[in-house]
């Protein structure tokens, strides 16, 4: 039973690929700098998108091309990088771009003999069978001509989407005018790469690459990276998120106040990671108290953002904090939101140094009591008659030794081992 060609066409795929580069040709020495692969269905129902700037392997001062600056790309991944999302997109799908030749003349090299004879659909060619007296090429004129909207300008993604829609039409027209048999003869030329390796997902978008140029402008990145390479021993962390509560109370890092975090640093020997691990819990903390009503309004990202970007921490590392806030440490279940309002108002007093971890990290006095806090009971720094829970790392070798323990079976206070006690509040830590 022979299959249906124009039903595998309704199932077939089509990846709609553009490009931006600093020239129009490679022989002499012009680079890809940013890549877009949009992929649909017959229908034009997007599937995947996929797109990243491009290192260009070597640095080129003063360059400017579209937007996209020197200092964007130079964080960007390399093309043999991101050749594995290339082939995983191209693979079983048609081709399709605006002035196929120019794609084909950047794409066939950075592939390396990976595809033979890779061939597809040229919008520019399929929109002169349809039209073949308008005198219309360039991708922005038929684009007015069809009224279809570009986002933006110049760049590789709304290039890519343009042409996805333009694909749309003019192959609708093309079927209203000759047969779809011959669609499928003369056009649709599958892309079929042997031992096609998996999707990596790496890329870089521009507004990424904008914010990391940005702070690598920024006057406190210059003098992170002038820390010694050798951590010291002694880590102020409490003493320099005072200082930061001080500098940041207005939102701005002015140049004493960046002097100063920088001579702390400095007279500690503290490295660059251990600053930047640092300015990480100074935001991770921020977070959870936006994190108290479990929603972060607009407003509140907008503060976030901008604490991120004072404290030179980059907007993916900032969502994953967020995202480690919401999930690792969550601050009501369904399972335990009626045992919270029971405990609701109970003391608690902690005694000597908690074991527990959460992410690797252990809680400190500090996030002790602001976990405490957040579920809505109160932390006591003495033992009184008052205090329902006293929370210790060893229960079980429990004795009366010390103040806080001595009083704690005077006015007999329920002593709880600190992993239940977590337990109880729904606070999850590491096994």
């Amino acid at each position: 039973m022979t299959s249906d060609p124009i039903l595998e066409l309704y199932n077939h795929q089509f990846a709609i690929i553009s490009l931006e580069t600093t020239g129009i040709s490679p022989k002499h020495g012009d680079h890809l700098v940013e890549l877009a692969i949009q992929t649909v269905n017959w229908n034009g129902e997007l599937l995947d998108s996929y797109e990243t700037l491009v290192h260009l392997g070597k640095d080129m001062e003063g360059f400017h091309i579209h937007g996209i600056t020197n200092e964007m790309v130079k964080n960007a991944p390399s093309i043999s990088e991101i050749i594995p999302d290339i082939l995983f997109r191209l693979n079983g799908k048609t081709l399709v771009a605006h002035d196929l030749n120019f794609v084909l003349r950047f794409l066939e090299p950075a592939l390396k003999g990976q595809v033979e004879n890779l061939q597809g659909i040229c919008t520019l060619q399929l929109y002169n069978l349809v039209a073949p007296d308008s005198g219309l090429r360039r991708l922005e004129q038929l684009c007015n001509y069809y009224d279809i909207d570009i986002s933006e300008h110049n760049t590789a993604k709304s290039n890519s989407l343009a042409t996805a829609k333009l694909f749309s039409i003019l192959k609708n027209l093309y079927a209203q005018q000759f047969e779809l048999e011959t669609f499928i003869e003369n056009f649709l030329k599958v892309t079929q790469i042997e031992d096609c390796p998996h999707e990596r997902n790496i890329f870089m978008k521009r507004k990424e690459a904008r914010n990391i140029a940005n702070i690598h402008k920024t006057k406190l990145y210059d003098l992170l990276n002038r820390l010694t390479s050798n951590a010291g021993d002694s880590i102020p962390v409490r003493q320099y998120l005072n200082v930061l509560d001080r500098a940041l109370a207005d939102r701005i890092l002015n140049e004493k106040e960046i002097s100063s975090l920088i001579d702390l640093a400095s007279d500690f020997k503290l490295s660059k990671q251990q600053v930047m691990e640092i300015h990480e819990e100074y935001l991770r903390k921020l977070i959870r108290i936006y994190l108290l009503d479990e929603i972060l309004t607009k407003l509140e990202m907008e503060d976030l953002n901008l604490v991120a970007d004072l404290l030179c921490i980059l907007p993916k590392e900032l969502n994953l904090l967020i995202e480690y806030e919401r999930t690792k440490i969550p601050i009501t279940t369904p399972a335990i939101q009626k045992q919270l309002k029971s405990l609701l108002g109970k003391n608690v007093c902690f005694s000597g140094h908690l074991d527990c971890k959460i992410n690797g990290k252990r809680i400190d006095c500090e996030l002790a009591q602001q976990l405490v806090k957040e579920r809505g009971l109160n932390v006591k720094r003495v033992v009184s008659k008052n205090v329902d829970y006293l929370v210790t790392a060893h229960a079980e070798q429990f004795s009366g030794k010390g103040r806080k323990n001595r009083k704690a079976m005077e006015y007999h206070v329920n002593v709880m081992d600190e992993r239940i006690f977590w337990e109880m509040i729904g606070v999850q830590v590491d096994n």
